[in-house]
């Protein structure tokens, strides 16, 4: 997230003063009468809302009590050096959905030799919460984490307008502008919320001949900004990231760099898939196709989880990052 140097001049809507804004804020306190301006001219104050932040000495405390309890980071933790921190107010809109509809699906039961091929029509209603982030062309893994807690924790949110001045001179976080008003929004939101459910199925059955779904009610979406904090830390000349929530100041995703121990596990893992799969291989010529054709998806199933054991130690032996989130 790069924030623009261009600085625009808007007036105070209170006072008249000049206001010194660039263009990814949305707000601005005056810095003489110290009221509220919204400067983004596409959203109402009443739809906006904050989980406020802790500060960046809390966020710290949490970034080196992550690397003192990871079985790796702590290894090296004097070794580490924390490069910079920010943090932004990172916007979403959400709502909640009532959607209904109607699916033809598929699903295979496996009995010894047999498959069972059950086909089923069934007629559904979800209530589900929905989101989307109000910025266009962003790709962050964190962003997704973020509004994944905020759903599963339900932090405290304040209204915008409620929030006291001190408040807001206190802040030192970003607050990021807006691409697109309530009214894009909602039709984002009921796109977003008929792919959702389509995927819910996708994962419980094997396969989807006909899908219809529509939205039958929609609460008006609300834009929330939520705190992400970025701690960037030097290790051995290369630059890793770690990403926190701001209302509590816990870890949500963690770059971190492979260490030796790590790697060692890695090579065992791919020499270890290696051989048992050598092993298998041996056995199977010594097999007759009686016995061979009863043990066949036991040794197909054997087989998948070598080479996904293979694979992922393979991939993780000439990876210099390893990806961690955290679940709290």
């Amino acid at each position: 997230m790069k924030l623009s140097e261009e600085i625009a001049e808007f007036k105070c809507s209170i006072c008249g003063s000049i206001l010194r804004i660039s263009p990814e804020n949305i707000v601005s306190i005056c810095e003489y009468c110290g009221g509220l301006n919204i400067v983004s001219g596409i959203i109402d104050c009443e739809d906006i809302f904050i989980s406020t932040s802790v500060n960046v000495d809390k966020v710290l405390e949490e970034f080196l009590n992550r690397v003192r309890k990871d079985v790796d980071l702590k290894k090296i933790s004097d070794k580490l050096r924390i490069v910079s921190t920010q943090g932004w107010y990172v916007p979403f809109w959400i709502s909640r959905v009532l959607i209904r509809g109607e699916v033809v699906y598929i699903k295979r039961q496996y009995r010894g030799k047999k498959v069972e091929i059950i086909r089923n029509r069934d007629s559904f209603s979800e209530e589900i919460d929905i989101d989307i982030i109000a910025r266009r062309q962003v790709k962050n893994l964190a962003l997704r984490e973020l509004i994944k807690t905020y759903f599963r924790q339900k932090p405290q949110l304040a209204e915008l307008k409620n929030l006291a001045e001190d408040w807001w001179r206190s802040n030192k976080l970003t607050i990021l502008n807006i691409e697109f008003d309530r009214k894009e929004s909602e039709i984002s939101l009921r796109e977003e919320a008929v792919d959702s459910v389509r995927r819910i199925w996708e994962d419980k059955v094997d396969e989807i001949e006909f899908f219809k779904a529509e939205v039958k009610k929609m609460e008006r979406p609300k834009l929330i900004f939520l705190p992400l904090w970025e701690v960037v830390y030097e290790y051995n000349g290369s630059f890793y990231t770690a990403y926190h929530q701001g209302w509590s100041g816990h870890p949500l995703i963690f770059y971190e760099p492979i260490t030796m121990s790590r790697r060692l596990l890695y090579a065992i893992g791919m020499f270890t898939s290696i051989i048992l799969g050598s092993i298998i291989g041996s056995a199977l010529s010594l097999l007759t196709l009686d016995s061979l054709s009863d043990a066949w998806w036991i040794i197909l199933f054997l087989l998948f989880i070598l080479a996904l054991i293979g694979y992922r130690s393979a991939k993780g032996f000439i990876s210099d990052i390893r990806v961690e989130k955290s679940w709290r």
